[in-house]
């Protein structure tokens, strides 16, 4: 299995797109490797977080966006990954008046080889 973690830097997108993560995704269920199913999750504490999720599909040239809550009491959140999708774009929004964009939040990526 192929692991791979990381974390969703402090600040919120509103006119920043500096503060976006960029997340290489292996190809779901191809690749010169021959990965299977591709999963996708993010974690918080100290504080809810909400995501921007946009992913880019290589097969129908387009982004998906989606807002995923985030909450610092709950497990982690998953996100669909589909066969085509190649990158997450992924960036902080505020989750509440009060949020100040600097609790942690981190994300993790899983896969295996197709048997």
């Amino acid at each position: 299995m192929a692991i791979v973690i990381g974390t969703i830097g402090p600040g919120f997108l509103d006119g920043h797109p500096e503060n976006a993560t960029l997340i290489p995704l292996p190809p779901q269920n191809g690749g010169a490797v021959g990965w299977g199913p591709v999963y996708l999750s993010f974690g918080s504490d100290f504080g809810d977080a909400q995501l921007r999720v946009a992913l880019w599909n290589d097969t129908s040239r387009g982004w998906r966006i989606a807002t995923v809550q985030v909450p610092a009491a709950g497990g982690r959140v998953g996100v669909g990954i589909q066969d085509g999708d190649s990158k997450a774009s992924v960036g902080r929004v505020k989750a509440s008046a009060t949020d100040t964009g600097l609790c942690p939040v981190g994300y993790l990526i899983e896969t295996t080889l197709k048997a």
